[in-house]
């Protein structure tokens, strides 16, 4: 059984990590054996959900009195780069939560780190294990819908996640601490998705905005165009939305895929048929996909698989990132408002 420790015990690590470790999938695989959170109000959370594992405030001393195999970093993107560097330090494989770091130029110092140390790393990208995404992922890569030439994903949300009370519950709108807005907080998902579907794009274009929360120090909406040679990939990200959404529509030229928050309908020319879907806005349905993230992380480790496909993957959302804003700013500069 794999020993591990949460690094940073707020909200996706106390609705998302923890019950996942209580899967059928991994719970007879994975033992949280510690906790390092900064919030001393934490420490009464965590030994409610995970019973019998210590609480810790610092980071040398949890790696000096445990005896970890791994540990789930759960933490602001800024601070990933502190917490694996100490992690490799000790030999430790690695699941960290998106995106890498909050900066291009921190992933990549991170990828470097990772590489030396010979670790497993693993990025949640959870995505991919959705029933939604793994369908059209699969149907898009056997050539079911023939060349995909148009894919369109839509968010809309009315406001930014906050985080946990004790610590800074807005940082997801602090560039510092996130490093950008929606697209960092959602795009990051699509980003890897897009690797998952189509690979690396040739061209990014993007339109980062404020539209409604003027208070935030980030964008609140972005309309992202990713270009291959055969297809175009759209997405319109927002947290100033009514009402919270998603919908999906992708085009090929032996059939097409929509999907309107309840149902995925597959069209070709012999009709129409219904591919029953949760819906994917509900967090709720997180828990499963992170179950199945994590067996294949334990996989990973078990089988002593250090290869970095994932953390090219992971490197790649940041440089997508970075192309993504730089494009936006060019925009300013020619008096797009």
């Amino acid at each position: 059984m794999l020993r591990g420790a949460i690094i940073g015990f707020g909200n996706i690590a106390q609705r998302g990590h923890v019950p996942a470790y209580r899967h059928e999938l991994v719970c007879r695989d994975i033992e949280i054996t510690a906790v390092l959170d900064l919030v001393e109000q934490s420490r009464s959370r965590v030994a409610e959900m995970l019973p019998g594992a210590k609480f810790y405030s610092d980071v040398d001393t949890l790696f000096s009195r445990e005896q970890l195999d791994f540990v789930d970093i759960c933490t602001p993107p800024h601070t990933h780069a502190e917490y694996i560097r100490a992690a490799t330090a000790k030999g430790v494989h690695i699941l960290c939560e998106k995106p890498l770091a909050e900066q291009f130029e921190t992933a990549r110092k991170i990828e470097e780190t990772i590489r030396r140390a010979g670790i497993v790393f693993v990025p949640c990208h959870q995505y991919k294990f959705s029933p939604l995404w793994h369908t059209i992922g699969g149907m898009i890569q056997t050539g079911e819908l023939g060349t995909v030439t148009l894919a369109q994903f839509n968010v809309y949300r009315m406001h930014a996640d906050t985080g946990t009370a004790g610590w800074k519950p807005e940082w997801r709108t602090n560039k510092t601490h996130s490093g950008g807005g929606i697209l960092v907080d959602t795009g990051a998902h699509y980003y890897y998705l897009a690797q998952y579907f189509f690979g690396m794009p040739q061209r990014i274009s993007a339109i980062l905005r404020s539209m409604k929360h003027r208070e935030y120090g980030v964008e609140d909406t972005a309309v992202v165009a990713l270009e291959y040679p055969n297809t175009l990939m759209q997405m319109t990200l927002t947290w100033a939305a009514s009402n919270r959404a998603n919908s999906v529509y992708v085009a090929g030229t032996k059939g097409s895929l929509s999907y309107d928050g309840s149902r995925l309908l597959h069209t070709t020319e012999e009709g129409v048929r219904q591919i029953p879907m949760p819906d994917v806005s509900d967090k709720n349905q997180y828990v499963e996909w992170y179950a199945k993230l994590f067996r294949e992380f334990v996989r990973r480790v078990q089988g002593k698989m250090l290869s970095t496909d994932l953390l090219e993957e992971a490197v790649n959302v940041m440089k997508m990132l970075e192309v993504s804003y730089r494009s936006s700013d060019c925009q300013s500069l020619l008096g797009v408002e």
